[in-house]
């Protein structure tokens, strides 16, 4: 049984986050799980390959309330944050975001494109890669 949204809530789309972006809502489906890692600190780091209608990205839970959530389950972001690490996307939810598991195992989805396998570039990476190719063009 599914949760309801909230009157006025919206859910934003995998597809449509950009780096830096915070505060929006999502719903997701965990497809794969990862073994948790521990930062230098021993904050616990659990990872998951999760996905929506429109594709799949990493989403990572800090602390021990990611062991919680399983495979199959829908969980429901509220104050999610769009991050990118080593140049590539990643979903969390923000400090003072939550997340709650939903349903399970009913929701339609695409594994593909998987928005962690882009790679982001600033915009100063960006000039300096077309700089580049003018460059190139004009040998």
């Amino acid at each position: 049984m599914a949760v309801p949204l909230r009157p006025g809530q919206q859910l934003t789309s995998l597809a449509k986050l950009r780096p830096s972006m915070r505060g929006f809502d999502c719903e997701v489906i965990v497809l794969e799980t990862a073994m948790p890692t521990t930062t230098s600190q021993g904050l616990t780091i659990h990872t998951f390959l999760v996905a929506d209608q429109s594709g799949s990205i990493l989403m990572n839970i800090w602390g021990t309330e990611g062991k919680y959530i399983h495979n199959g389950n829908i969980i429901r972001i509220e104050g999610g944050e769009a991050k990118l690490f080593r140049g590539f996307l990643q979903l969390t939810p923000a400090k003072f975001g939550k997340f709650k598991r939903v349903g399970e195992e009913t929701m339609l989805y695409r594994e593909q494109p998987n928005f962690s396998e882009i790679k982001w570039v600033t915009e100063e990476e960006s000039r300096e890669m077309a700089q580049a190719e003018d460059s190139k063009v004009k040998l």
